[in-house]
């Protein structure tokens, strides 16, 4: 159990930094394309908060990977920090939508910058309220959206006992 705890840790954050890459490296596919200046306009703000939010999930995991592996209390203040980011955060995404209607680009780098906050909305959720990941089944968030079963995130447990 412990094995895959560790296996299992190790791929959340590792994960995160590899999605954090990519969505960079498509970023600076998408400018070499020829929407390079609608694209700065438009999706860096968004692509700036995404990933720090990713960075943050991944610090995290790495820190439950670190209080498994050393067997000790790793970090044990990190609800607090994540207390404050979870604020510094909102705050960043609600100026999202301002920062989106003045920085208007073109049609498509617009709604990719929307989509971007969207998604970075999403994972804020997904760690500072609610656990959105229940199973590469979508039906299965689906059910439990409907049942009313979604359960509080583990980062969301850390902070209010921090």
């Amino acid at each position: 159990m412990r094995k895959h705890l560790k296996r299992e840790l190790r791929k959340l954050w590792t994960g995160e930094i590899a999605a954090t890459a990519m969505f960079w490296f498509c970023y600076s596919q998408l400018a070499k394309l020829g929407m390079g200046a609608c694209l700065m306009r438009s999706a860096t703000y968004p692509l700036i908060v995404l990933s720090l939010i990713l960075i943050q999930g991944a610090s995290y995991w790495w820190i439950l990977y670190m209080r498994l592996v050393t067997d000790r209390s790793c970090a044990r203040k990190a609800g607090r920090v994540y207390g404050v980011l979870r604020t510094i955060d909102l705050v960043l995404l609600c100026f999202g939508i301002p920062v989106a209607v003045v920085t208007h680009g073109c049609r498509l780098t617009t709604t990719i910058g929307i989509l971007i906050l969207l998604f970075a909305f999403i994972e804020w959720v997904n760690y500072y309220k609610i656990r959105l990941s229940y199973s590469s089944n979508p039906f299965v968030l689906l059910k439990r959206i409907k049942e009313g079963t979604l359960k509080k995130s583990r980062l969301a447990k850390e902070i209010d006992n921090g």
